[in-house]
């Protein structure tokens, strides 16, 4: 089923649409219109008009490519609004970070090793390795035309592994514009949690810059 066959219905962001939308920094247009929908205080009803207002394409091309992103399951249509959680950063944090591992054991940091918040881990240890995360983020930027350009992996994240590959603690970088983050996930990371969506529309909100 595609937009043209689908009418008064709300647009929600997916968990693969909000980890597309801030994998990576380099724009197209697929991620500029996911940014948008991540960032917006309101849920958004879906119409042919507001996907060409948001992206300022033709109508052919909007189409075209919001039919992509229902098809990649980057976003989906809902019959009832779509839940907006708009309480304070601060406040939000701990809830929405214990759902992102296994272990519920988390942490966020900003790109100078800042720890905004954490849940499950001692404080000290928190703080720690959110200043390793943002060694770790310039590690890559300093190689980023290697590992992204020539070799063409995609993203950021980093992890240290056990003997068989599984990671033991992973460092997942959220690109926002030009402020970017670092989520360090215990174990086995959920980013197919809504919380994830939810964790990275509040960030939107408040730090996305364009």
């Amino acid at each position: 089923m595609t937009s043209a066959t689908i009418q008064n219905q709300f647009i929600q962001i997916c968990p693969a649409g909000a980890f597309y939308a801030t994998v990576g920094s380099e724009p197209d247009d697929a991620r500029a219109l996911l940014l948008q929908l991540l960032s917006t205080d309101v849920s958004l009803p879906f119409s042919h008009e507001l996907i060409m207002e948001l992206t300022d394409l033709e109508e052919t091309e909007a189409k075209e490519l919001f039919d992509k992103l229902l098809e990649k399951n980057f976003v989906q249509l809902s019959d009832t609004p779509v839940r907006v959680v708009d309480d304070s950063i601060e406040k939000i944090l701990p809830s929405l970070l214990a759902n992102l591992s296994s272990t519920s054991k988390v942490a966020l940091a900003d790109d100078h090793g800042f720890c905004l918040g954490s849940t499950g881990y001692n404080p000290d240890h928190a703080e720690a390795l959110c200043a390793l995360a943002a060694d770790i983020s310039s590690l890559h930027e300093r190689h980023s035309l290697l590992l992204n350009r020539d070799l063409s992996f995609m993203g950021e994240s980093w992890g240290m592994l056990d003997p068989v590959g599984l990671s033991q603690v992973g460092f997942w970088v959220i690109h926002l514009g030009h402020q970017r983050f670092v989520l360090v996930i215990d174990q086995m990371p959920r980013l197919n949690h809504n919380n994830y969506v939810d964790l990275l529309s509040a960030l939107a909100r408040r730090y996305l810059d364009y």
